[in-house]
């Protein structure tokens, strides 16, 4: 079983997840209780578009590596499509900002169907997401709640809603930046004489998967420096002193202590013309907020929602997506990138 999942595993990793779900399947013949096998093959369904397989499969993250131990107990029962009609709903937050930013446009279904929606998500999102006209609550997270019919996880939701490829509502923008805020940081940015791109280059360090997600400072600084007529603006949050004095001497503006949360990040990216981020929170944010937003992908391991082979993807109509020809290919990507900048007028 062990062979076959890691066999399985590595054609998924290698782009080619159809191949994989052989191997990933005849690995749980041989071990029913298999976890790593059952969320590869969920992950290998999911990548390879196929979500009506995929969600239900994805059920079994709960019981996978860091997410074992994380399902919420709680006594009211969770919604698996019951009539929601006057119903209060307790959605729960999982896994990264990242995530939580992709699934929270399901939370317009749900209102649509006639609930009261509590949600609970990280702590920097909960400023940007107190604002929205149809969830009646927001809040870090806290399993002590009780005042609710139902609880759902935030990324079962499409799952019970039988959401595919075909029929994922398609909205421009879900998200929107706070409007004193857009003014705030209007005034901090000031007047706009050239075109403002912003920009991330990596992930959460401590994620294992960033040393492919995440490109190379390096490589990010010599974009810049390629493409001077252009006012940069740094949305990397964790960024070294050495790396802010080297953006620093290229003429990159960046905001260090001002940016607080992602109420803040998104009024400064509503003022952008591009946001060019890896496979990190900024792109889901950017996408969110229907701003125009480049994401250069790994070749390897790459996330189950960019699919495989477009450059474009259904969940944010506003996004490019610039893939690696290879594994560590990130000069093809830049000098792709580099192109597109020179035709994007704004």
């Amino acid at each position: 079983a062990a062979a076959f999942n890691n066999y399985g595993n590595v054609l998924r990793e290698v782009g080619e997840p159809e191949g994989a779900i052989p191997f990933l399947t005849r690995a749980i013949q041989l071990d029913p209780n298999n976890i790593t096998a059952q969320f590869n093959l969920a992950v290998a369904h999911l990548l390879s578009g196929n979500y009506a397989q995929g969600w239900p499969a994805y059920e079994v993250r709960f019981n996978y590596e860091h997410l074992a131990g994380t399902f919420p107990k709680f006594t009211q029962p969770r919604w698996t499509g019951q009539d929601l009609k006057g119903k209060t709903i307790l959605v729960v937050g999982e896994q990264g900002h990242g995530d939580n930013i992709q699934f929270v446009r399901f939370l317009y279904n749900l209102h649509v169907m006639g609930a009261e929606i509590i949600l609970q998500v990280t702590d920097g999102l909960v400023p940007m997401l107190s604002g929205s006209p149809i969830i009646k609550r927001v809040s870090g997270y806290d399993f002590s709640v009780t005042d609710f019919d139902y609880w759902v996880p935030i990324m079962s939701i499409p799952g019970i809603l039988g959401i595919t490829l075909k029929n994922l509502p398609s909205q421009v923008n879900y998200l929107n930046a706070d409007a004193g805020l857009q003014q705030q940081w209007l005034q901090k940015l000031g007047p706009k004489k050239r075109m403002r791109v912003g920009f991330s280059w990596s992930g959460r360090r401590d994620a294992w998967l960033n040393r492919h997600k995440g490109m190379p400072f390096e490589v990010m600084l010599e974009l810049i420096q390629r493409n001077p007529g252009y006012e940069w603006i740094n949305l990397q949050v964790e960024c070294s002193d050495d790396q802010a004095q080297q953006l620093t001497q290229n003429g990159v503006r960046h905001f260090p202590g001002l940016v607080n949360n992602f109420a803040d990040s998104a009024a400064l990216i509503h003022h952008l013309d591009v946001v060019i981020s890896v496979d990190t929170a900024v792109a889901h944010l950017a996408g969110a907020l229907g701003r125009p937003v480049w994401i250069p992908l790994n070749w390897y391991g790459t996330d189950w929602r960019w699919g495989l082979g477009q450059d474009s993807t259904p969940w944010y109509p506003s996004a490019r997506l610039f893939r690696q020809p290879a594994m560590g290919d990130w000069a093809t990507v830049t000098d792709r990138i580099h192109q597109y900048l020179s035709w994007f007028k704004v």
